[in-house]
């Protein structure tokens, strides 16, 4: 699992949501800038810089998310979306978020009382575009809907001592909001319409950079193979991401045997949970390889029965891996590994979701 370590994400969504002052996040490694070709390292695996007579490649036009890969970095190596507004409508979140709400209350609970709005009920979805992965500054972008941009900003003064309190520095130059963490890291956001935030994070989180990335010049939406294989991810699920494999996130993967060149799919939850990945290798032959490992693992009846569906076929150069529990099988594997973890820790797991 990957994890941002640093104030970033929050840093972003805590001026453009609310509580920037009020959490401590993750993040992610800063690398070298990149050109406005399809860099070598970019989440689509697409080692061949574009060239200069290509033309951007086309989008599909009913894609909700669409407009966010034309302000996201060509040269990212995990790309991820989440369905903010889905995610809170289903079962499982109204039955876990709780947990999460407590630790959030005091930070939430600051923010209304300066600003009039709740964060959570205003953001509806969020996509993110990053690269240097593993390390100690993020380099990236994030595109944030359903904040109001009169409210936002409006609140942006009244959070500024708040945020010096953890160490931050906020400054407002026109329409951009330029943040400075206590180890350095900067971090830029601007509106881009009434109801959609762009922040840009690292090395060109600037005001200059911010105004770059908004007017869309190196995006995913030119990279043609980034676009055929989002093309095959539901993302109108809870979360759906596509990452790179030569990202440091999946260097552990080569030591199995398998050297992926993206991984890439979607994660639904609603009364249950499905799963819906994809693992892009070199060859046919390498996705039928690795089909016929996993069935090894994954065919026997005592794996198969804590499962409604598990399925692991092969299409083309993918390795597509199908899973599907309700709520019942869901909570029965979260109590397993529960324990398992208590067991492992002498007792000391919290037990499920709510543990440390």
């Amino acid at each position: 699992m990957v994890r941002f370590r640093n104030g970033w994400l929050v840093a972003v969504v805590a001026l453009g949501l609310g509580a920037a002052a009020c959490k401590k996040n993750d993040d992610a490694k800063k690398s070298d800038p990149a050109n406005d070709k399809v860099a070598d390292k970019t989440a689509t695996g697409d080692k061949t810089p574009a060239k200069s007579d290509d033309k951007p490649a086309v989008m599909p036009i009913n894609d909700q998310n669409s407009g966010d890969l034309a302000l996201l970095p060509v040269d990212s190596e995990i790309v991820m979306g989440l369905n903010i507004a889905q995610l809170q409508q289903s079962a499982l979140w109204k039955q876990f978020s709780p947990k999460l709400m407590d630790k959030m209350a005091g930070g939430l609970a600051d923010f209304k009382a300066a600003c009039g709005f709740d964060p959570l009920e205003a953001v509806k979805s969020i996509s993110i575009g990053m690269k240097g992965l593993g390390g100690g500054t993020p380099d990236g972008a994030l595109v944030i809907h359903g904040p109001d941009k009169a409210k936002v900003m409006g609140c942006t003064d009244k959070m500024k001592a708040e945020a010096a309190k953890n160490g931050s520095e906020v400054t407002i130059d026109g329409d951009v909001v330029l943040i400075k963490d206590k180890k350095g890291t900067n971090t830029a956001f601007t509106f881009v319409n009434d109801t959609t935030i762009l922040g840009v994070v690292g090395a060109k989180g600037t005001k200059d950079g911010v105004k770059d990335a908004a007017k869309g010049a190196s995006t995913l939406k030119s990279s043609a193979t980034f676009v055929e294989m989002y093309s095959k991810i539901k993302t109108s699920d809870s979360l759906w991401m596509l990452m790179n494999g030569n990202s440091p996130a999946l260097s552990k993967m080569g030591s199995m045997g398998v050297k992926p060149k993206a991984i890439f799919g979607s994660i639904n939850l609603s009364d249950g949970l499905t799963v819906d990945m994809r693992i892009r290798l070199a060859s046919g032959d390498e996705a039928s390889q690795f089909v016929t490992m996993a069935k090894g693992q994954t065919g026997n009846a005592q794996v198969k029965a804590m499962f409604d569906k598990l399925d692991v076929t092969s299409d083309g150069a993918d390795a597509k891996i199908e899973v599907a529990m309700s709520n019942q099988k869901l909570q029965a594997l979260i109590g397993m590994v529960g324990g398992m973890m208590g067991g492992m820790m002498g007792g000391g797991a919290g037990g499920g979701m709510g543990g440390p």
